[in-house]
């Protein structure tokens, strides 16, 4: 009968840590509206180091932003990120915040929970981005893409994206390459083969 109570107890346990893990789900990405794209071009512009905003970016917001990253904007029918053509895109985008670290599931649209630690000053070394409201770290996965210039082709296409989703909100960003690669790989438990390229802190 114990043995039986404790076979019962490890599955249990096992179920219950396997739905723990299970993605959140976001809320649907805003798709319509805003200013044209010459308006945003036109005011597309980094936030400034010496006075980036902290303000809360919402998970509406954080949603658009992450939909738009990816570059899955057709409704399943193409991307807007080169290499794509139906496969998943060769880098990931993980989201850093106070409550913890996700990573990004573009299939489900969904946050994945990493860790429920704070760990935004394993991530920079800059206070303006540790300060800011959501830090989105972009990792290439090598061993999905053997080419390491597309890798950076293709972070330059989703860091537009971000940039032009974010001021369609009123959010502000900016791209960084001074990143602490050695605290995000173990913080977000990333695999051998995985690379981080940039960071872009999100604040409004």
């Amino acid at each position: 009968m114990r043995k039986f109570y404790c076979l019962f107890l490890a599955v249990f346990l096992a179920v219950a840590g396997a739905e723990a893990l299970l993605p959140e789900p976001l809320p649907q990405p805003r798709t319509s509206g805003g200013e044209g794209i010459f308006t945003l071009l036109e005011k597309r512009a980094s936030g400034t180091r010496d006075a980036f905003p902290t303000g809360a970016v919402s998970d509406q917001e954080l949603a658009t932003i992450l939909w738009a990253a990816t570059g899955r904007n057709r409704n399943g029918s193409g991307w807007t990120v080169p290499v794509g053509m139906g496969r998943p895109p060769h880098v990931k985008v993980y989201v850093v915040k106070n409550d913890g670290a996700f990573i990004y599931d573009w299939q489900k649209h969904a946050l994945g929970e990493l860790t429920k630690k704070n760990i935004k000053a394993e991530v920079t070394q800059d206070d303006f981005v540790k300060n800011s409201a959501v830090i989105l770290v972009f990792v290439a996965d090598t061993a999905a893409n053997k080419r390491a210039e597309m890798d950076n082709i293709l972070v330059g296409a989703m860091s537009q994206n971000v940039y032009l989703a974010a001021d369609a909100l009123g959010i502000k960003t900016r791209y960084l390459m001074t990143l602490k690669a050695d605290g995000i790989r173990r913080e977000l438990k990333l695999n051998k083969t995985d690379v981080p390229l940039c960071i872009m802190p999100l604040g409004k």
